[in-house]
């Protein structure tokens, strides 16, 4: 599973890696994820991200400019798990 938070690097995006990673944590896909952090504008805008941060999970968009909680990751992972 890949896994990436677009952003520039400020808080919200930092905030967003961090429960991304607790919630990789809590569903123990931890060592089966491949989570890491763009900064790529142009990136961002072929994603469809205009305000960041966003969060991509192969390939898809699921969310952009807003930090999902731990449990709202959690429920996202579960859903990827069983389709």
């Amino acid at each position: 599973m890949k896994i990436e938070i677009l952003g520039t690097g400020c808080k919200s995006c930092d905030t967003l890696y961090g429960n991304v990673v607790n919630a990789l944590e809590k569903t123990g896909l931890t060592d089966g994820a491949n989570l890491e952090k763009t900064g790529d504008i142009d990136y961002f805008v072929k994603m469809g991200v205009f305000s960041t941060p966003g969060l991509v999970i192969d390939g898809a968009l699921i969310s952009s400019g807003q930090v999902l909680s731990e449990e709202q990751i959690v429920e996202v992972l579960k859903n990827k798990i069983r389709t």
